[in-house]
């Protein structure tokens, strides 16, 4: 009996220290799932924060585009976002022109590289002419020495001495 009364002893604290322990983990567990929901929702409240900045700068760009004052920083600003705005559309440029095509110059339809007409809208097309990044030119003019060379306007290889594009008149030296 004395035997039994041992283990049932030992079954109760091992079964307190379970149960303890488990208490514990679950406490701590609670905690941690607490602590993720609260940063979460740290989180949504600065993206919530950060989109009404960005509808701020939108707004306050939009005025400026329509001619409204902004003031002067905000004039600023608005001037650095439109020539980033060139920038990409020079780079739009590149990507369209190294696929032989372009857009048209009212509708602004992808079109083929060598059209006169746009075949969407029918309007005659102005020449086509891709801005050259300085570094660019600086590689061009190091390398006059080259056998043949490529017209950025028209494709077209022309020998590497020549000043001029014989199909588009493309001023080589540029």
């Amino acid at each position: 009996m004395e035997f039994m009364k041992k283990v049932e002893e030992i079954s109760k604290k091992v079964g307190k220290t379970a149960s303890d322990t488990y208490n514990t983990v679950a406490d701590k567990s609670g905690k941690i799932i607490e602590e993720t929901k609260l940063k979460i929702s740290i989180n949504d409240k600065e993206t919530d924060i950060e989109e009404i900045f960005v509808a701020i700068g939108k707004t306050v760009y939009e005025m400026y585009k329509d001619g409204e004052d902004v003031g002067k920083v905000f004039t600023k600003e608005a001037k650095k976002v439109d020539k980033i705005r060139a920038e990409i559309d020079e780079m739009n440029k590149k990507v369209l022109y190294n696929k032989g095509l372009r857009t048209c110059s009212s509708c602004k339809e992808v079109i083929s590289l060598d059209s006169e007409y746009c075949s969407v809208c029918g309007e005659k097309q102005k020449a086509f002419k891709i801005k050259e990044e300085k570094k660019e030119i600086k590689k061009i003019e190091e390398k006059k020495e080259l056998k043949e060379q490529v017209c950025p306007q028209c494709g077209v290889i022309a020998d590497g001495k020549a000043k001029f594009c014989n199909k588009c008149g493309y001023n080589f030296s540029k």
